[in-house]
């Protein structure tokens, strides 16, 4: 990573033109970072270049986004070429300017080699680019991507119990502690009653066999299937009301 990030040129306002390219130094990544700009100053832009000249130079990414816009850098089209724009323009928005989908994405192919161009980049680098990254998109419920269940891990186990439950215990303290980390509660798990009471709700589920759902267990939460935890009665170790 010697050359640096590449986020752009130095422009002078006054004059109206690009001077020397501006790289940024990948240690300065290292720790953390921020951009900060007012709406429309091109925050997400300057985003998706950093995640581009990362992934061109070999380094992983995982990016969380919440608006979405990042999704956009699969839209990568090596060749720059008119028939790799066409499923991507809007029919309506080129008959509006009085032209068929053809006819839009080659001035869309022709409008992004100029764009890349004037700051010094071509098909060689968007090629590059490509060959380097193999994205995926996660989308937690919904499938318009690759569906990511965070309570997929409460699946029963494919065999008995008892046939690993020192594993198996383990398994569920860690997924009880993630459950309850997501709700910022620090619980120890072998005494903390919420900590034990859900580790006995998905043990008893997983010994039956079955899997939990996120509306089964809000279910067993105020409802559950025992009434005692340990040698205590469940009312007495963790209250319905502290449930």
């Amino acid at each position: 990573m010697s050359d640096g990030l590449y986020l752009g040129r130095e422009f002078t306002p006054a004059q109206g033109t690009a001077g020397e390219r501006l790289l940024l130094d990948p240690n300065d990544l290292l720790t953390h970072g921020v951009i900060v700009g007012m709406t429309g100053s091109g925050k997400t832009g300057l985003a998706i270049v950093l995640v581009e000249e990362l992934l061109r130079q070999q380094v992983p990414v995982i990016a969380i986004d919440p608006k979405g816009d990042l999704t956009n850098l699969l839209l990568l089209f090596d060749d720059l070429a008119p028939a790799s724009f066409e499923p991507w323009i809007d029919p309506d928005a080129a008959r509006r300017a009085g032209q068929d989908t053809k006819a839009a994405a080659a001035d869309a192919a022709l409008a992004w080699k100029k764009g890349l161009a004037e700051w010094g980049l071509g098909p060689a680098e968007v090629a590059a680019l490509h060959r380097s990254r193999e994205a995926v998109v996660f989308t937690p419920g919904s499938s318009a991507g690759v569906p990511l269940n965070v309570l997929q891990s409460l699946d029963a186990p494919p065999a008995p119990f008892d046939s690993a439950a020192e594993d198996l215990r383990d398994e569920i303290q860690s997924l009880v502690s993630g459950l309850l980390g997501l709700v910022h509660v620090d619980a120890d798990p072998l005494q903390s009653p919420p900590a034990v009471f859900l580790a006995t709700l998905v043990e008893r589920s997983w010994r039956a066999g079955k899997g939990l759902a996120l509306e089964q267990l809000v279910s067993q939460l105020a409802d559950p299937p025992f009434d005692r935890l340990g040698a205590l009665p469940l009312e007495t170790a963790f209250p319905s009301k502290e449930r």
